[in-house]
């Protein structure tokens, strides 16, 4: 397959271009930004379709918003030429095939052109860049190794990726000596539930010694609990005697005491009143003296005048002063934003070719609404659909006159090959001849002798024979034995018609000898020129139906072109007419046509926003005057506009301070006299107060209402203490106190109960906290689960384990079997190509390394002339690449048969030398005859490298 030509619609930065490509190789050079890359990936995306929006790959759609696609026109040996479209459709887009003979197809029969090949799998083979050879620098040995040998065999790639995934989800389900992976977690784990199932069966032999231990304690503890109970009755009963013999001392002590004291009632609470009283009434005269002298001083600095009038239409002019700045603004932004509009406007007039008041005003005043840019549209639509129909109407005028000229040379050949006028009488001859040779053989066998018996009989046999010969012919379609018969048949006719005549004369016999002397032996050539002549008129008049068939197709094809031309002109004349609308003379370029339209829309949005920015003007004009006015009334005196507002506020500020001096001195005085007038009847009421509390008391001075409180005091304190000796003999029950008893022997003898009823608290919490540990270990054991939750915990890890091993093994087969498959693609495919691609790496590298190896391991090693073996990642960078491009031309030539596809390179060999790019061209060169080359680069000096190569200059055939 070799690509002839591309059409490019609309593709990223291209649109409608062709772009002729030769049959060898190409070279398609072009700087940066040339658009090199889109044509290439223009020849991918046509043939294996547009790639998803949400895809890696780019769509490159046209920035225009025209059509997108294109056709390649391709040649190729089993399908002829053939021209594959594809535009904007489905995600990938519609595709059409239009094949040599007429015939069209879709998606199957573009699958079909490219043998069902991918855009992956063509890209494995047959398109490389320098992308993926800068790759190489950054490989280790193993990694080179699988790239060299996935571009030897194809498929490879993803075993390989497939391989070694399964050798990580491997290692991450089990390692020899790791921790981590989950089936050594799950061994660990069932180790240690082992272990911890042992110690659980060790537990429950513990239960029948524990329930004997408990009884046990159980009998000493309801010993040791009736001794203690009696030694702490005896020890509170001694502890109550001792507690009271004091009490009963004290209280007889204070009875006396009380007995002695004789005091009257006094004021609850007295002292504390009387104290606060006495505090209050001196601080209300010091506050009434201090007061007064304030009052007498804030008159004197009282003002006299004040100006309230003023100060509010100044403090309204202040609370306004946002607008005043609003308006200013306003008047500013306004004033800007009419010059801004004014040259937005001129320009847009400049762009439009527009001159002349009268011309401007008519622009303004034009209808662009949206029925109009429809309209527009409209005809933009049905221009440029006559276009396309044009340009298709052309290809298909083209395509018919190849046709006729390919039926007119068809003609010439066979008229060429036709036979010749003794032939032709020959053959019309033939069929007469044939009858009468067939007479006079058989007159001649018969010897022209016979008597009359044997005359009637040969006769008979020879109309049986043929009428068998022509049944037989026509059931079994046999044309020549059905003629045979029917040649027979005219023999035993004319026997027949001449048995009356008698014996054949000898001048009959010689001229039967002389016929069958000149035809006899000329059936076979008689008859194949017969079924040339047959085949002759055959071809003939089907070349004739077939060009007159063309013939009529150009005929119809030329008036639809002519009718598509008129059709275009009415529409360019109707677009012109539209134009003029507008004040356009001529046809512009319909491109351009939506832009003249927006312009025009804009032009009318500026002017109106020239407007109302001049209505805005005037507004805020006519609100600073009035400002203005209100402000010079206020201040009573003229001001400029840029200062007005300064001077107001400081006229507010001066205002301001004296009417808060005048406010405030009048606020404290009033404040004031209300203060004195309150503290005045606030000691006259404190005085009274005083003298009701010394009255309640029984005194008539401070001096007597202190003594008064101290007796007081002491009389209750003594009630106090008899009162708590009571509470404390009521609480207990009838204690009787021995008489000759004394405190020491009641310490000695409750220290001794104390220790013994210690030692008996000690054993009792030994004995209980024992008890409870064992009741709580047969109880646990009674109810523990543990063992049977264990087990049964353990027998489900040892199922999770069964599992993770399964998974294991199935991964560990297909591991196994991905590297048997490599190993027999090693065996099978890779030395064919290996073997082709050692023979151009030798040449490539002008014979320092002779061949390439895959070792046991998988990895690539090169050998030297000497002998010396190098691995692939020792070697520079070029000859890296040098061996990878060896790989890649060997793969593509061993599946030239099944796949005669092109090789696309994007500027693989900048990293060579000038003798190894020499030596890649000649090999290039070489191939020239098998593949047909598309190279993309954008070096200069590389271009001048091919000396039989077809330059195209990308930036030339790119947009004008």
């Amino acid at each position: 397959m070799k690509i002839e030509k591309l059409l490019i619609y609309g593709f990223g930065q291209h649109e409608n271009i062709t772009v002729e490509l030769g049959q060898g190789m190409t070279v398609l050079y072009g700087l940066n930004e040339a658009g090199k890359t889109t044509i290439q990936q223009f020849i991918l995306h046509i043939l294996f379709g547009f790639p998803q929006k949400n895809n890696a790959l780019l769509r490159y759609e046209p920035k225009s918003g025209g059509k997108y696609g294109g056709q390649v026109h391709v040649y190729d040996e089993t399908f002829g030429r053939c021209i594959v479209e594809r535009v904007r459709g489905k995600s990938a887009g519609d595709v059409t095939v239009y094949f040599e003979d007429g015939t069209r197809g879709g998606e199957e029969a573009l699958n079909n052109l490219l043998r069902q090949y991918n855009r992956a799998s063509f890209e494995s083979i047959f398109s490389f860049s320098l992308l993926q050879l800068q790759g190489f620098e950054r490989m280790d040995e193993e990694e080179l190794s699988r790239t060299l040998l996935a571009s030897g065999t194809t498929g490879v790639d993803s075993l390989l990726q497939l391989e070694k995934q399964m050798e990580k989800e491997m290692g991450e389900l089990f390692k020899k000596s790791g921790r981590n992976p989950e089936m050594n977690v799950k061994i660990a784990e069932l180790r240690d539930l082992e272990m911890e199932l042992k110690n659980e069966q060790t537990k429950v032999a513990e239960y029948v010694p524990a329930i004997e231990r408990i009884q046990q304690i159980d009998g000493r503890l309801t010993a040791l609990r009736e001794q203690g109970k009696s030694l702490q009755e005896e020890i509170q009963r001694l502890a109550l005697i001792r507690q009271s013999l004091p009490l009963h001392h004290k209280k007889q002590l204070l009875e006396n005491q009380l007995m002695d004291l004789r005091v009257g009632e006094f004021p609850a609470d007295g002292i504390r009143r009387y104290e606060t009283l006495a505090g209050k009434h001196t601080e209300a005269e010091v506050a009434k003296r201090r007061m007064t002298e304030e009052l007498s001083e804030l008159a004197s600095r009282l003002p006299e005048r004040e100006e309230g009038e003023r100060l509010a239409q100044l403090e309204s002019l202040l609370a306004k002063e946002s607008e005043w700045h609003n308006w200013r603004t306003a008047m500013t932004t306004a004033d800007e934003e009419q010059r801004r509009l004014t040259g937005i406007k001129m320009r847009l007039f400049d762009r439009l070719g527009i001159s002349g008041e009268a011309h401007e005003m008519a622009l303004i005043q034009a209808d662009v609404s949206l029925r109009q840019e429809e309209q527009m549209h409209e005809l933009l639509a049905g221009l440029t659909e006559c276009d396309r129909q044009i340009s298709f109407a052309e290809r298909q005028l083209v395509q018919i006159e190849q046709d006729l000229l390919e039926t007119e040379n068809a003609l010439s050949n066979i008229e060429r090959t036709a036979p010749s006028v003794a032939d032709r009488e020959r053959a019309e001859e033939w069929p007469a001849i044939r009858q009468r040779l067939a007479e006079a053989k058989a007159y001649l066998a018969f010897g022209g002798r016979a008597g009359n018996q044997q005359a009637l009989d040969l006769p008979l046999i020879l109309f049986l024979l043929a009428i068998a010969f022509i049944v037989f012919g026509f059931l079994q379609q046999e044309w020549f034995v059905a003629i045979a018969g029917v040649i027979v048949g005219g023999v035993g006719i004319f026997l027949y018609l001449k048995k009356e005549v008698g014996p054949s004369n000898e001048s009959t016999m010689r001229e039967m000898e002389k016929v069958v002397a000149a035809y006899d032996g000329q059936e076979r050539q008689m008859e194949e020129l017969m079924q040339r002549m047959d085949v002759y008129k055959r071809k003939r008049e089907e070349l004739r139906e077939t060009f007159s068939l063309y013939e009529e197709k150009y005929r119809v094809a030329e008036a639809t072109l002519n009718q598509t031309h008129h059709e275009r002109q009415q529409m360019e004349a109707e677009l012109t007419q539209f134009l003029q609308r507008y004040g356009f003379d001529g046809f512009p370029s319909p491109t351009i046509i939506p832009e003249l339209f927006r312009m025009i829309r804009e032009v009318q949005e500026v002017v109106r926003d020239v407007e109302d920015s001049k209505s805005r003007q005037q507004t805020a004009r006519h609100a600073i005057d009035k400002r203005m006015v209100q402000a010079e009334q206020a201040l009573q005196k003229m001001v400029p506009e840029e200062a007005m507002y300064e001077m107001l506020r400081r006229e507010f500020m001066q205002l301001g301070e004296h009417a808060e001096a005048v406010k405030s001195l009048t606020g404290q005085m009033e404040r004031l006299e209300a203060a004195v007038k309150e503290k005045a009847s606030l000691v006259e009421s404190l005085h009274i107060q005083v003298q009701t509390l010394w009255a309640e008391a029984g005194v008539e001075t401070e001096e007597g209402f202190y003594h008064a409180f101290d007796a007081h005091q002491q009389q209750r304190l003594l009630t106090e203490q008899l009162d708590a000796i009571s509470e404390q003999f009521a609480m207990h029950p009838a204690i009787e106190v021995p008489a000759d008893v004394s405190e020491d022997r009641l310490v000695a003898q409750i220290s001794t109960n104390e220790e013994v009823r210690v030692a008996i608290d000690g054993e009792l919490t030994m004995l209980t906290d024992e008890k409870a540990a064992l009741v709580h270990k047969t109880e646990h054991l009674l109810t523990d689960e543990t063992l049977s939750a264990k087990r049964q915990l353990f027998e489900m890890k040892k199922a999770e384990l069964a599992e993770l091993a399964k998974k294991w093994s199935a991964r560990k087969a297909l591991a196994e079997a991905i590297r048997r498959t490599m190993a027999e693609l090693k065996e099978k495919k890779l030395p064919e190509v290996l073997r082709a691609a050692e023979k151009m790496f030798s040449e490539l590298t002008a014979g320092k390394y002779e061949s390439l190896v895959v070792t046991e391991a998988g990895r690539f090693e090169v050998v030297s002339a000497e002998g010396l073996r190098y691995p692939i990642g020792e070697l520079s960078q070029a000859t890296k690449e040098q061996a990878y491009i060896s790989l890649r031309l060997s793969l593509a030539a061993s599946v030239m048969e099944t796949a005669p596809f092109p090789i696309i390179m994007d500027d693989p060999f900048v990293h060579f030398d000038s003798e190894r790019l020499s030596r890649m061209i000649n090999v290039l060169d070489k191939l020239q005859h098998q593949h047909q080359f598309l190279y993309f680069t954008c070096h200069e000096t590389i271009k001048t490298q091919w000396t039989h190569a077809a330059i195209i200059q990308v930036s030339d055939i790119g947009n004008g």
